[in-house]
């Protein structure tokens, strides 16, 4: 079990909060750098029953991705959740990470020391397919990275849709700026083809776009309440996101970050924090300047989609209830 350097006490490691009943079964798809970690600390707190987390390329390499996931869980005491290292790279174009937001090792160069539990190689999709079999029905699928191995799953599995309780993604910027291009949203736009075939499966998918998430800043009493904590799971985020908030502050105008990757985990747990549109969208491939933009027809021209499951059709976030959402945030870390 990990433990986190000059920052908690030798064998000290974080106990996860009371889980409300019944616990929602999740199955992670994470790029694990800052704000995956936020989410699996969000989850661990909030209900979330982890299954199994499969790691992707994105925020950084996949197998850094493999190891930051189990020395966060290790740390939060979920020594028991399986972890499996899935995509090395995208469908269709060249490996791209994002250091300079998440840090040479993915968790902010803040001195974690990282778990040396083993990690599974090189099998994320066909994890999934093989648990969503096991558990028809059962298992919310919660992908806050790029969506290569969700991807490569459909194309293994094409019945895998109808088997999955439902899909929430961290993804896109439907009618709002990017942040990898002038409209792409990285998770996106880093494997644009794997999104659309995650967009066009016949399964109930929430789509928490930057539209959303870019709304969901801490307030610095929220920042100072973690940093003053003496809970290990607070201490862990609160060394770990430093690094995030030096590279959001000139973004926002303020030492704060944005909860992109918590919020998805938030939607998954407890879905009533917002309220939702239906919309028919896709992912676009060809643009110069517009490849990994996630296009949404908002106008109405047509009778509004009812069905969540028809190809296509994705659920938008339209409002949020933020303060909520801190609230389980900060409660999750003992804060």
């Amino acid at each position: 079990m990990s433990r986190i350097a000059s920052g908690i006490g030798e064998g000290a490691t974080a106990r996860p909060a009371p889980a409300p009943e019944p616990a929602v079964d999740i199955l992670f798809d994470c790029d694990t750098g800052i704000d995956d970690s936020m989410a699996i600390a969000y989850g661990a707190g909030n209900g979330a029953h982890f299954v199994a987390c499969t790691t992707t390329h994105g925020n950084v390499p996949s197998a850094t991705a493999g190891r930051n996931t189990v020395t966060v869980l290790d740390a939060l005491g979920l020594t028991d959740v399986p972890v499996h290292v899935g995509a090395h790279r995208p469908m269709a174009q060249a490996l791209q990470t994002a250091e300079w937001v998440h840090g040479e090792d993915g968790l902010g160069d803040a001195g974690v020391v990282q778990s040396t539990r083993p990690v599974a190689g090189h099998l994320g999709a066909a994890e999934i397919v093989r648990l969503v079999h096991e558990r028809p029905g059962e298992l919310t699928l919660v992908a806050v990275g790029p969506l290569t191995n969700l991807g490569l799953a459909l194309v293994m599995d094409p019945d895998l849709p109808r088997l999955v309780r439902n899909v929430v993604i961290m993804g896109g910027a439907v009618n709002t700026a990017g942040n990898a291009s002038h409209v792409g949203e990285a998770n996106v736009w880093h494997d644009p083809e794997a999104a659309q075939l995650v967009v066009e499966a016949p399964w109930d998918l929430t789509v928490a776009g930057l539209e959303i998430t870019m709304r969901t800043a801490l307030p610095t009493s929220a920042i100072a309440r973690i940093e003053a904590s003496q809970d290990p799971r607070a201490r862990l985020i609160g060394r770990v996101f430093q690094h995030y908030l030096g590279v959001y502050e000139p973004i926002v105008g303020a030492r704060t970050c944005v909860l992109h990757d918590p919020l998805a985990m938030a939607l998954a747990l407890e879905p009533d924090l917002a309220t939702y549109r239906l919309a028919r969208a896709g992912v676009e491939l060809r643009g110069e300047r517009s490849r990994g933009q996630v296009v949404a027809d908002l106008r109405n021209f047509e009778p509004d989609p009812t069905d969540p499951k028809e190809p296509g059709v994705v659920r938008l976030v339209d409002t949020l209830d933020v303060d909520r959402f801190h609230e389980n945030f900060l409660r999750a870390l003992g804060a």
